[in-house]
């Protein structure tokens, strides 16, 4: 058993212990995980890794970019996006 609430450690032994034939031993401390790294490789081998991007990649990340900030101008209030009705009824 596994008990992850040290306050209610002592009330779980006290139940069991009244019980016959049960026997409570204590298990042994996991240890925490240590934090991870966040990064595995020095930033400058890093950025021999990345390959540049193409043409056409970045033209889609430019888009992407515009779309999302975009979106978040539209949550804002700033600006009103079109409903799809909108968009479909341009097709």
């Amino acid at each position: 058993m596994s008990i992850t609430d040290p306050s209610k450690e002592k009330l779980v032994t006290d139940i069991l212990h009244e019980i016959e034939g049960v026997e409570v031993r204590r298990g042994p401390i996991k240890a925490e995980r240590p934090a991870r790294r966040t990064t595995k490789t020095p930033a400058a081998k890093r950025a021999k890794a990345i390959k540049p991007m193409t043409p056409n990649e970045k033209k889609f990340v430019k888009g992407l970019t515009r779309a999302f900030k975009d979106m978040n101008d539209h949550i804002a209030g700033k600006k009103k996006l079109k409903t799809l009705d909108e968009f479909l009824n341009e097709l």
